[in-house]
């Protein structure tokens, strides 16, 4: 993951999760966190969902663009 790029550009990536979990408190997208669990666990608690989902929601949203594993270690 590219999580270095998304904090990077941490205003775009937060006015998604915002769009897409209108749940999540302001303050704490404020800042860039410095892992996706931070995020994932904050979706999950302001959105009823279990941890895992969370982090699936979040990396598909922020990271859209993913190869399988087993491809992306193919290429490179």
């Amino acid at each position: 993951m590219e999580w270095t790029r998304i904090t990077r550009n941490w205003n775009q990536a937060a006015g998604r999760l915002r769009q897409r979990f209108p749940h999540v408190d302001d303050a704490a997208l404020s800042d860039a966190p410095p892992q996706v669990d931070e995020v994932a666990r904050h979706v999950a608690d302001r959105h009823d969902l279990t941890l895992h989902e969370a982090r699936r929601e979040v990396e598909d949203l922020l990271f859209p663009v993913r190869l399988p594993e087993p491809l992306q270690r193919a290429a490179g």
